[in-house]
């Protein structure tokens, strides 16, 4: 199975979150059954734009046969999602040594 690695950086905000969406959705458009994981380590806030589209591209992705996972996060955007209760709703990737057995192909956002 073939994974892409997306590394959105700043705030995931309005902005980025759009641009965010539009990459994952065009790139999960033509592919199909691979790991999409969001590198979250050089997201430094998120507000509710960023949330909503990241529940967004969870749903696109489910629908498509992918697998989302969220890596790296930061500890107060963590408290974000456990705030919202996104918790439960996202896979979050733990293991380093498993992201990098996926040989995957990074993509900066």
């Amino acid at each position: 199975m073939k994974a892409i690695l997306f590394r959105p950086q700043g705030n995931l905000d309005f902005k980025r979150s759009h641009q965010l969406k539009q990459i994952v959705d065009k790139l999960i458009d033509k592919t199909r059954n691979f790991y999409c994981i969001i590198d979250m380590g050089l997201v430094n806030k998120i507000n509710n734009f960023g949330l909503t589209t990241l529940v967004i591209i969870r749903k696109i992705s489910e629908k498509r046969g992918c697998l989302l996972y969220l890596f790296n996060i930061q500890d107060d955007i963590q408290l974000v999602f456990q705030l919202t209760g996104l918790d439960q709703e996202f896979h979050f990737l733990e293991d380093k040594s498993f992201l990098y057995s996926l040989k995957p192909k990074l993509l900066l956002c």
